[in-house]
């Protein structure tokens, strides 16, 4: 996809250096779930009373109002990566064992311990000799088998997203949780994409993980994400005493914390739209689940005015686009984006 200086976003729709105007079937990576500079969100952060505190040492009171709304205890962080090295290190603190099982396709981030467990080369390959370990390889949606004696984790996305929204059957999950209790090790799951409405739920996975990843959609378009602590004494493994050893200086930063608790707010009053688009992207030949989907390269998408995420062909498969808008694309929005991508 040739490059797009936004200069403008809007709802559903961005706008170029040049003024021309795209339909967004991007939401930015999925993070724009409510629409970009939606209202709610940019009055919370006008409003903030503090737009910085004292990370871990002092936090802000929004922050501490933004915790009390998760449903599970959480160490916060700034990316999607921050979240699972968090939840990976966490397993390492709570088990003792090193090892980490991770499946092909995976996408965790492009820290050096996420970029171990993810399962596409392109991003491994030129970091090879520094990557942490050891991790176990396995195929994504099989059962896995009995896990090796060093697992003290297993990481899985409920539904793939840089590999191509690819959906596993049904008893995948529970699957990994029946596994993971015969070793003892803990289950992660990296719901970073897919979390917060964008698979038709909030927090998919929660019902098997012990540790649940969410980031991208949950500031509304600001930095922030969260490691949740489901077995909620995994918490406790973090108690070294006043310093915290794993944080950064915005960590549970006051503006991200007063737009994610907007987000908490609206996205649950969205979800049977994202079905109702679900079920459109689905007639129309889009493969995935919910508002994550991908079909067959458009090359003209960007000429025609759409914006979709690019997912490169890799290992046989076809190039593909993504799509992961906002949920509150209109139905006259997505009938212009589909005539546009079909010309």
């Amino acid at each position: 996809m040739p490059r797009v200086i936004w200069a403008r976003a809007e709802g559903c729709s961005v706008w170029d250096a040049e003024g021309r105007e795209y339909i967004d079937l991007t939401g930015g990576f999925g993070v724009a779930a409510l629409g970009h500079r939606n209202p709610r969100v940019m009055e919370a952060i006008a409003a903030a009373p503090v737009a910085h505190a004292l990370g871990d040492l002092a936090e802000a009171e929004v922050t501490q109002r933004f915790r009390d709304a998760l449903p599970w205890p959480a160490k916060l962080g700034v990316t999607g990566e921050d979240a699972v090295e968090i939840a990976l290190r966490t397993a390492l603190l709570a088990t003792g064992k090193p090892g980490i099982v991770a499946f092909d396709g995976a996408y965790h981030g492009t820290g050096l311990l996420a970029l171990a467990a993810t399962g596409l080369e392109r991003f491994r390959e030129p970091f090879a000799p520094w990557l942490p370990g050891p991790v176990h390889r396995r195929t994504y949606g099989e059962d896995p088998g009995a896990l090796p004696e060093d697992a003290g984790v297993v990481i899985v996305e409920p539904v793939q997203g840089r590999a191509g929204a690819r959906v596993p059957p049904d008893d995948f999950l529970p699957t990994l949780r029946r596994r993971c209790d015969e070793v003892g090790a803990l289950l992660v799951v990296d719901a970073i994409f897919t979390g917060l409405g964008r698979v038709g739920e909030m927090w998919p996975g929660s019902d098997v993980a012990d540790v649940l990843c969410i980031g991208k959609a949950l500031g509304g378009g600001l930095p922030i994400s969260a490691a949740l602590f489901v077995k909620t004494d995994l918490e406790q493994v973090w108690d070294f005493g006043e310093e915290d050893l794993y944080t950064h200086t915005h960590s549970g930063n006051p503006l991200a914390c007063a737009a994610a608790l907007v987000v908490l707010d609206e996205v649950p009053k969205l979800l049977h739209r994202v079905e109702e688009l679900s079920q459109r992207f689905a007639a129309a030949g889009w493969r995935g689940k919910g508002l994550l989907r991908t079909k067959k390269n458009a090359v003209h998408a960007h000429r025609n005015g759409v914006l979709v995420i690019p997912i490169p062909a890799f290992e046989g498969r076809l190039a593909l686009m993504q799509a992961a808008p906002p949920f509150t694309l209109t139905d006259d929005e997505l009938d212009e984006a589909f005539g546009r991508l079909a010309g």
